[in-house]
């Protein structure tokens, strides 16, 4: 069930007073949009990055299993290619989706009567755990919204009478909140990656005059083409989307093959990785 964040935050703090027969509704000073927009772009570590995905990580580890199927390994390896877009920075919002993953897994889970099961236990602690890890860096008006949504989930739940709305609720508001007040731009200190050759082989074809040289590479720096040596010469071969190469070349006595990645350009090539030699097989 998913809400206007400003209509919920304004009913939760709007007081009404009765002086002298008129009612005056006082409203307490809410974070600014301009605020939080300063507060939204500031960077994020690339070590907060790992510390909040491993917080996730773990909390994820206490999910039901049907959850932890959908929160597996690839889903973090996707968040992991582009740390920035963890925050909401993009479309792929990936700690919020943790969030209403577990949420929605939570609704399935309870009873048609809104009674507890195991499972529903298990991926609502996970909710709580995820929100553990941002809380603190939530605005305190964000957190004593989140925080009275808990609070109402929990008295359900110590009834065994919970209403499904409350568990989405929680998951909505901190989604909202989550995306106003974390959303860098940039992530700081990221590692730099050293571009290397993880893979090359040499092996003669049906013909054994010809031989077809085949290689992988991880890629720190720009890269367009692979340089291939033989007896015969140099040789270059352009890098395919997935940052393969392959070529055939004609050398009926070669025993070594040596290749490189890197750029070329109007005739020059600059080298990105070492040079890797193998036997011809």
């Amino acid at each position: 069930m998913k809400f206007n964040w400003i209509n919920k935050a304004t009913t939760i703090l709007l007081s009404s007073v009765l002086i002298g027969g008129v009612v005056t509704t006082t409203v307490p000073m809410l974070t600014t949009q301009a605020q939080a927009d300063s507060n939204e772009n500031a960077p994020i570590s690339y070590q907060m990055f790992k510390d909040d995905e491993n917080g996730v990580k773990q909390a994820v580890k206490t999910a039901s299993p049907k959850a932890k199927m959908q929160l597996n390994a690839a889903f973090f390896k996707r968040m992991e290619k582009n740390p920035v877009n963890a925050y909401g920075y993009a479309i792929s919002a990936y700690f919020s989706q943790v969030m209403e993953i577990l949420a929605s897994h939570a609704v399935s889970e309870l009873s048609r009567k809104g009674q507890v099961t195991p499972a529903f236990t298990q991926d609502y602690q996970a909710m709580l755990a995820v929100y553990d890890q941002f809380k603190g860096r939530l605005e305190p008006d964000y957190q004593g919204v989140v925080n009275d949504e808990i609070d109402s989930a929990d008295q359900q739940i110590s009834e065994n009478n919970v209403d499904p709305d409350s568990i989405s609720d929680i998951s909505d508001y901190f989604i909202q909140y989550f995306e106003i007040d974390l959303r860098p731009t940039k992530i700081t200190g990221m590692p730099k990656v050293k571009s290397t050759m993880t893979k090359l082989t040499a092996k003669r074809t049906s013909s054994k005059k010809v031989i077809k040289v085949s290689g992988t590479v991880k890629l720190g720096k720009k890269a367009n083409y692979a340089q291939i040596k033989t007896y015969k010469g140099t040789r270059y071969a352009k890098l395919k989307g997935s940052h393969s190469f392959s070529q055939k070349i004609y050398a009926p006595k070669a025993k070594k093959v040596s290749a490189s990645v890197g750029y070329y350009s109007h005739g020059h090539f600059s080298r990105v990785t070492a040079v890797k030699s193998v036997h011809v097989k």
